[in-house]
Formats: structure tokens, sequence, C-alpha cells
């Protein structure tokens, strides 16, 4: 029996593969491990960088939803005549965060082909990057603006995270397609409501594992600003406060960096899925060609494709 000739090699295919989503999540978060582990330094450099005063920033903000807590004995500084608004915080904070997102997703497609990972062109990359994200996540401002409205915190929150949960399942690889792929606004998010055809609930999973454990962390460690401490004490009265601002940020930083990079890696093994990576391994290894001794004259650039037929 003849064999079919074999498939096109920049051939999308429209059907993407079916994978149980927790395969795809598995593989996912073990690609994660192995890429944070093969640029172990890299990835601390960012996250002392960029990471290291976002988490700062969110355990030193105010938290509405713990309770007042005052510990027996106490010196509370006086307050500052000018308080900076809360607002103005929290746009910093969206933007340190982005800014952050940016710098690890170029940092995660580089280190997923092999690339060498550099910490000066991942910061570089950063604003353009920035811009692209900005623009992109405009059709989601609007849940930036529900804390504004005259209702009860507890149902704010939950409008909030309700609305997140709506648009994880088809936007959650927006910010990754906006960096990888150098485009902004709607391109990004038709692209991960495509990719994540047959894998949404993979998507939906590692949002929520990393959205409880970061809110599980400002839950426990947040509101480090607000603290108060007995000076009177010495050490022994800021010692509580300084462990609580150490664990917190730490455990922070850890579960922000593995969030970005898994959302990165999740959006790659999407693209493999739906047939998209073929083109760039091939450009990307197109010119990795070994010479032997009696290779001299060859063309480097012939490559062959070996299909097996059943």
């Amino acid at each position: 029996m003849d064999s079919p000739p074999p498939l096109p090699l920049w051939r999308s295919d429209p059907t993407p593969a079916v994978l149980p989503w927790p395969d795809l999540l598995a593989g996912a978060a073990a690609a994660t491990r192995r890429l944070i582990a093969a640029h172990s330094r890299h990835f601390l450099a960012l996250s002392s960088l960029l990471l290291l005063p976002l988490s700062l920033l969110l355990l030193s903000l105010p938290a509405p939803f713990l309770p007042a807590v005052s510990p027996s004995v106490s010196l509370r500084s006086t307050p500052s005549a000018a308080p900076i608004p809360l607002l103005a915080l929290a746009a910093a904070a969206a933007l340190l965060y982005l800014a952050a997102f940016a710098a690890a997703a170029a940092s995660a497609h580089a280190g997923f082909f092999g690339r060498p990972v550099k910490l000066l062109a991942s910061l570089l990359s950063a604003p353009a990057s920035l811009l692209r994200l900005l623009v992109t996540a405009l059709p989601a401002a609007p849940l930036l603006l529900l804390p504004l409205l005259p209702l009860p915190f507890p149902l704010t929150a939950g409008l909030a995270v309700l609305g997140l949960l709506l648009l994880v399942p088809f936007w959650s690889l927006a910010g990754a397609a906006a960096v990888v792929e150098s485009s902004a606004c709607l391109p990004p998010l038709r692209q991960s409501c495509r990719l994540l055809n047959g894998a949404r609930l993979a998507a939906l999973s590692a949002f929520l594992v990393f959205g409880a454990g970061i809110g599980v962390t400002l839950w426990g460690f947040g509101g480090v600003a607000a603290e108060t401490y007995d000076a009177s004490a010495g050490w022994a009265g800021m010692a509580p406060v300084v462990v609580k601002a150490v664990v917190g940020t730490a455990v922070l930083v850890v579960l922000m960096l593995y969030g970005m990079v898994t959302n990165v890696v999740l959006y790659m093994h999407c693209r493999a899925l739906h047939g998209e990576l073929t083109g760039e391994i091939y450009n990307e290894f197109a010119n990795s060609y070994v010479f032997l001794p009696f290779d001299e004259g060859k063309d480097r650039h012939v490559v062959s494709v070996v299909t097996v037929w059943p």
C-alpha cells in the first residue's frame, strides 16, 4: 500500500489534539519546575528586582477583609499628614505586576526553546511589553472599578472574583500571547480564546491554585504596614512583625514567579496542541547542522522530513 505524502511542515492543525486537562496541567507544572531550576539565578535576580518590591507593596497595603486586631502592647506611629491615596498604590502595584510578568514571560519563552536567558535583555524588553499588556488589559478594566462602587466590600470582592472566574477560561493566556507574539488589544484576546479550546479546565485550575495561594498569603501576612509593636521591648517586640513580613514576602514572590512562568508554559503547550510550534522549532534549529569531515559542499539548510505511517 502506498504511503500518503508527508504533512506540510508549516501546517497548523485547526483541530487541537485531545489531552486530558490533568495531564496538560501536570505537564505544564513539570516544565515550569525544570525551567526555573535550569535558570535559577536568573529568575532569582528577576524576582529580587521586580517581584520583591511588588510583594512588599502588596503586604503593606491595608487589607479591608482582615479584622482589626491590635496587640496587647503597641506603639503606633503618628500618621502622615499627606498619605498616599490607596488607588495610587494599587495602580503602582498593577504596573509592577505587569512589568514583572513581561520580563518573566520573555525569559520563560527564551528558556523554553533553550536560548540564552539574559537578565538585561529581559528587563529591556519589559517597557514595550508593558504597553502591550496595558492595552490588552483594557477590556477587563471594569473589574478594577468594582471597589469604587458604594457596596459592602464582601459584595464587591465577590463580584470581582466571579468576573475573574468567568474570564480566566477564555482570556488567561492573553498576557503571554501579547508578550510572545508582540501583539496588543484584541489579537491576544482572540488567540487566548482559541488556544484554550479544550484546555479551559487546565487554565482555570492553574488560576485557582495560584490565586488561592496568593489570596491566603495576603490574608495571613497582609497589612504589615498597619502592624504595631512595643518599641520598649526592643527586638522582642519587633520580631513578630519582621518575621511576618519576611515570610509573607518570600511566599508571595515564589507564588507569583511560578504563576507567571506556568502561564507562559501553558500557553506554549496549548500552541503545541494546536500544531503551531512546528514552524518555530524549525526556525530555531534550522542552522543547528553538525558538520562531519566529509560534509564539505553540502547544503546545511536541507532538512529531511521523515513520516512514519502505521
